[in-house]
């Protein structure tokens, strides 16, 4: 047996075998500990000890081996069990705030008094607070019952060396008044001033309790750490974490982490907060990520140190003595997205990656939110100019799905869309690519609880364009209010080299839908959005304005606006005032998001001001004749002669125009 570690200590004491300070009775013992059944017994009041079958008169503690240790740092070693029996009051000491659990390694000044729960167990060694460490002191705590009957509190060291075998009881002491606390490693003076309850819990105090990147065993106050109350805050409605404890984390780089209750089955809940109070920051929080455990994903900046909180579920939820919590660094899915051909591709998912928010720059519909969560990404090259659907169908799989040209960067987004599926899961959207140009393919979920498996099929091929925007798919525009949605599988329109010129972003028309307008009279008009409105300032409502005399062909614009309800400021809605318009003469109006956050749908009005012929003059030549009649009769059942303004060409209209013939006053 080596006891070299114990000499400095034993000089320390100065050989001294028993002495005492105060109340303090300390004794320096160096007694090794045989790592067999029969190990050391001890009576702490008289020093007495054995090594044999059976302890001495009134022994407390008795250390012995049952076995060795399988895994962790002693593995191979002899295990280290501390033993009290059932019926001479004696224990060891739980960490502070525990209730289960075997005899750790108590902090030095741990404060050793009734209100401490008490046990036995076989030692468990880790780089964990709390665990027991090779070639280190290691302080218990114990609790025994003197020849007087009373009940007196102590701590014992034992020094293990660089295997668990390697073992000594260097020194230990007690309090020699009854029912009176004392601190771990405290060989004289006054007892601690909190012997009577367990000092109150400090979410600030953090000690040894710090998190670090990767896995980590942390040990729980159970006892009397506080309800942490969430409710109605960043976590939703009623969210309040039972028994919450705070440990600081210091971010190593700026990024989003995953904070994970998993590897535990408890019921968990977890947040993170700016601060190390009830009444700081909530950055992310979570219930039952995992079955009934808690995980969340959060962003924090490098250097900044926040407080995770972790707990209970519920006040009846039993909570381990040692809680694991790792704490997983940003993985960066745009570091090497995958190249996948033309056709399908298994590629591997990463469900920890952060979210695609597209807000303000793609709005996929009103069900879910504008996020791929778990966004991953995949690189393809579009072999040449055409139509290409993208997704992932056939599946059961929740997805979202994304084309844009810059990983990561919503502001490239170019088209997005959840469901779109023949079946009930999966996820497709259909956009125009330029042959030899990147694009990326993003992928995820619609919901940051649906589940990303480790590999998912993407599909990308050509495809059928999409019905014609100025042939069957060609709306036909009244006066008054009408809703357009703009559907982004169609073309944009570019406007370069056209009559038309916006002031800021692209020259185009994004995704339009086409509106033919047949003008009921000559007259000035007024055509528009500017009835949307938009309190959130995510550009939903952000339209663009193109009237031409031949659908699609920029070149024969005669009006267009961006912006010009209000100027150039939120909600970027747009109008064309005073346009003068030939009655029966078809126009097309283009209507053309800003991207295609833009999708609408746009409230889009068309106001007669004022009539420059006369009723029934739908050619505009000052005289109403056959010339007009035939207009109105090749207008029949439809919009495009509509003299009274009730939505149809019909014999009403008919007889305005017979009762408005000959020419106009």
């Amino acid at each position: 047996m080596r006891i070299a570690l114990h000499k400095t200590l034993a000089l320390a004491a100065l050989a001294i075998a028993h002495s005492a300070s105060a109340a303090i009775v300390h004794r320096v013992v160096n007694l090794a500990i045989p790592a067999n059944q029969y190990g050391l017994w001890l009576n702490v009041e008289t020093g007495a000890s054995t090594t044999t079958v059976n302890g001495p008169a009134g022994w407390d503690f008795n250390i012995y081996t049952s076995g060795g240790y399988t895994s962790g740092p002693a593995s191979g070693g002899a295990n280290i069990v501390l033993y009290t029996g059932s019926s001479n009051g004696s224990g060891f000491m739980r960490y502070p705030g525990a209730t289960s659990g075997t005899p750790p390694k108590l902090p030095p000044q741990s404060v050793i008094a009734g209100y401490g729960s008490f046990g036995a167990g076989t030692a468990t060694f880790g780089g964990y607070e709390g665990a027991w460490k090779l070639n280190a002191e290691n302080i218990v705590g114990f609790k025994f019952i003197g020849a007087d009957g009373q009940l007196r509190f102590g701590w014992a060291r034992v020094v293990v060396g660089a295997t668990s075998t390697d073992r000594v009881l260097a020194d230990y002491a007690f309090e020699s008044t009854p029912n009176t606390c004392i601190a771990a490693g405290a060989t004289a003076g006054a007892p601690p001033a909190n012997c009577s309850s367990l000092p109150p819990y400090d979410p600030c105090a953090s000690g040894p309790l710090v998190l670090a990147s990767g896995d980590n065993t942390m040990v729980l106050n159970v006892v009397n750490a506080p309800d942490l109350d969430l409710s109605g805050k960043a976590c939703g409605g009623a969210f309040v974490i039972r028994r919450a404890n705070y440990f600081p984390f210091d971010p190593p780089a700026s990024g989003v982490y995953r904070v994970s209750l998993c590897a535990n089955a408890s019921d968990t809940r977890v947040a993170v907060l700016a601060g190390c109070t009830p009444g700081a920051g909530v950055l992310a929080c979570n219930d039952n990520f995992c079955t009934n455990a808690a995980a969340v994903d959060v962003a924090l900046v490098g250097g900044t140190r926040v407080w995770v909180v972790a707990g209970a579920a519920s006040a009846a939820t039993i909570l381990p003595t040692f809680l694991p919590i790792a704490i997983e660094e940003p993985f960066d899915p745009c570091a090497a997205p995958v190249a996948i051909p033309t056709g399908s591709t298994s590629v591997a998912a990463n469900d920890s990656t952060p979210e695609l928010d597209m807000t303000g720059f793609c709005d996929p519909g009103s069900v879910h939110p504008a996020k791929i969560f778990k966004a991953n990404y995949a690189r393809w090259t579009a072999p040449k100019t055409g139509y290409f659907e993208y997704g992932i169908c056939p599946s059961d799989l929740q997805a979202h799905v994304a084309v844009m040209t810059q990983c990561g960067d919503p502001s490239t987004v170019i088209t997005c869309a959840y469901d779109q599926c023949p079946a009930t899961g999966g996820a497709r959207v259909g956009f125009w690519a330029d042959g030899g140009v990147e694009y990326v393919l993003c992928f995820g979920v619609q919901e940051p609880f649906y589940a990303l498996p480790t590999a998912v099929t993407l599909t990308i091929d050509a495809a059928e364009p999409p019905p014609d925007p100025c042939g069957e798919d060609l709306l036909e525009a009244t006066l008054g209010m009408q809703s357009v949605r703009l559907e982004f599988e169609y073309p944009n329109l570019p406007l370069a080299g056209s009559p038309c010129t916006f002031a800021i972003g692209d020259q185009a028309l994004r995704y339009p839908k086409y509106l033919r307008f047949v003008p009921p009279v000559s007259g000035l008009y007024t055509m528009g959005n500017c009835s949307d409105t938009d309190p959130n300032f995510y550009g939903i409502y952000d339209l663009r304005i193109a009237v031409m005399t031949s659908c699609g062909n920029a070149q024969t614009i005669v009006a267009c606006d961006d912006n010009g309800c209000n100027g150039d400021v939120p909600p970027w809605t747009s109008r064309i005032s005073g346009l003068e318009l030939a009655g029966g003469v078809p126009v097309y109006i283009g209507l053309g998001g800003n991207g295609p956050a833009a999708p609408g749908p746009f409230a889009f009005e068309i106001v007669l001001d004022q009539a420059t012929g006369c009723t029934g003059d739908l050619n505009g030549d000052s005289i109403v004749n056959a010339a007009d009649l035939a207009i109105l009769l090749g207008a029949w059942a439809s919009a495009g002669a509509d003299l009274n303004a009730d939505g149809t060409t019909n014999a009403a209209d008919l007889a305005v125009l017979l009762g408005a013939w000959g020419p106009c006053p």
